[in-house]
Parts: C-alpha cells; sequence; structure tokens
C-alpha cells in the first residue's frame, strides 16, 4: 500500500465535451485525459489527493501581474464530501475525512502552514480546476468510487516548503495502509495568444511551457525550483506551486512516467503526463 498512481492533468473547460463551444479545439488533450483516466481505474486507488489550483487563482492577481498576494498556507478538506457543478451536472465526491484529518494534525507538528477548509452544509465547494480532473478520475469509478482529499497550495509558500511538504505527505501516504493517488491540477502559461483580452500576448509563456515539459520528460522537476519570478509573471502560469508538491511525494515514491500530450489549443499550454509503478507502457 503506497502512491499507485500520479498524473498533472490540465483543467481547460474545453476538454469537457458538454460545455466546449468547440469540442475540437482541445480534442487532443481529451484524448490524453481519457487515457488518463483509464491508467487511474486501473489503478485501483482507494483515497486520491487532489492538489487544486484554487489558491493560486484567487491570490495570483492577473489585473497587476502580482504573484504572492496571499498568506502563506496549504488548505486540507475536511468536510465529509466535495462537490460542484460543471455545465448542467452536479456531483459530488464522498472525502476521506480520517486521512485529511491526520494530514492536518501531523502537518501542524511538522510546522507546515496547514489550514482546514471545513465547507458549508457537509460540503466544500468545487471549481473547474479542481472539478475537470474529477471528471476524467473519480467520475469514471463505478460505486464505491475512491474517496477524495482536496489540498490546495497558495503561491505564497516557497518553493522549497512546497516540495518539502510533497515528500512528507509522500511519506504519510506510504503510512496510510491505502492506495493512494495523487493528481496535480496545472495549465500552462496563459500569454500565448495576442488577441486575448485577459491575459494578452508575452513570449515567456513558450519559454516557461518548453521549460516546464522538459522537466516533466526528463524526470528533474526539481528544475522548477529556479523559474524566475518574471518568467512567472509574464507567463501567467498556474502550474508550479501544484507540480512542486507533486514533485515531493514522487521523490518520496518513485514512479514511471509517460508523457501523453502538450498543446496550446487557445490561449493557454496544457501538459497531461501520468506516473505508475512498474515498467512504463508505451503511449497511445
Amino acid at each position: 500500500m503506497s502512491v499507485v498512481f500520479g498524473a498533472i492533468l490540465p483543467h481547460g473547460p474545453d476538454i469537457i465535451p458538454e460545455i466546449a463551444q468547440d469540442p475540437q479545439v482541445m480534442a487532443e488533450t481529451r484524448s490524453a485525459m481519457e487515457e488518463a483516466g483509464r491508467r487511474f481505474l486501473a489503478a485501483h486507488v482507494d483515497t486520491l489527493l487532489l492538489i487544486d489550483v484554487d489558491l493560486v487563482h484567487r491570490q495570483n492577481k492577473s489585473a497587476t501581474r502580482t504573484l504572492y498576494t496571499g498568506e502563506p498556507m496549504i488548505t486540507v478538506s475536511l468536510a465529509p464530501r466535495a462537490g460542484g457543478v460543471l455545465g448542467l451536472t452536479r456531483d459530488s465526491f464522498a472525502c476521506d475525512a480520517s486521512l485529511a484529518h491526520r494530514i492536518l494534525s501531523d502537518g501542524r507538528e511538522s510546522s507546515f502552514p496547514v489550514l482546514p477548509a471545513a465547507g458549508e452544509d457537509g460540503e466544500v465547494p468545487l471549481f473547474g480546476g479542481a472539478l475537470i480532473p474529477l471528471w476524467y478520475t473519480i467520475r469514471l469509478a463505478a460505486a464505491p468510487r475512491p474517496q477524495l482529499v482536496v489540498i490546495t497550495p497558495s503561491p505564497g509558500v516557497s518553493r522549497k516548503e512546497l516540495w518539502r511538504f510533497g515528500r512528507w505527505l509522500g511519506e504519510l501516504a506510504t503510512q496510510s495502509g491505502k492506495r493512494i493517488a495523487i493528481a496535480a491540477s496545472a495549465d500552462q502559461g496563459h500569454t500565448h495568444d495576442v488577441n486575448n483580452p485577459k491575459f494578452g500576448f508575452s513570449p515567456a509563456s513558450a519559454r516557461y511551457d518548453s521549460l516546464y515539459c522538459e522537466a516533466v520528460r526528463q524526470n528533474r522537476l526539481d528544475r522548477l525550483l529556479d523559474v524566475e519570478d518574471q518568467m512567472l509573471r509574464d507567463s501567467w502560469s498556474d502550474s508550479l506551486w501544484q507540480t512542486l508538491v507533486l514533485a515531493g511525494v514522487l521523490e518520496a515514491n518513485p514512479l514511471l512516467l509517460t508523457f501523453f500530450s502538450y498543446a496550446v489549443p487557445t490561449y493557454f499550454g496544457m501538459a497531461v503526463a501520468v506516473y505508475e509503478p512498474g515498467p512504463s507502457p508505451t503511449p497511445p
């Protein structure tokens, strides 16, 4: 019993056919997500640790290109359930409360800035950054579906601390007696399109995405520790912080990589990768 599955999963809305303006736009990434979902199901996971992007979205202010605007924290969902709506479809996911409470209590003892996310009426609200990866993982599973723990790092936590937290989390997963999966919800640079009214254009997106994909392909996620802040501001990526937590988990629990895809179908980049035990399967 240990970490039996890892993944980097994007959260572009058009990945979901039911809410896509044009289902063909993200067809390549959708195909990769479908294969990642099949690998997830084959791993027979008990609990998925989802490293959510929500605090990165809320604390990095796009209007002023300001990073690290909030307090350093790592929230852990403690409610019995977590759920939300994509398009016209609502789903709710059972949370692994015992593991979540252990992450919170032991994390505090280990001096990590962990805080509870209790939600309201027994459910933590989830948005697209969490729901889209869940649509291709837990949502596909037959009952009883794997349980969920949502962990949300803020960009105010230092990179080395996020890595250290991930390594600690990987060790805790090994001790849990469960088959654990971990997925980082992550999109790449958002300034690929000169016509995008919100983010605009910067060549930093292409540079960041190339650096990120090379680090993943070469199993050198440690290179992400040295990304320049200015590159992050100009590329407006939201992948760094969640990936560093995943990197720490993989350091404690080495798995073999399959890199499925990288694409820039609109103004932002998306990469899909899976980590599994045993011989690396041939990509589809």
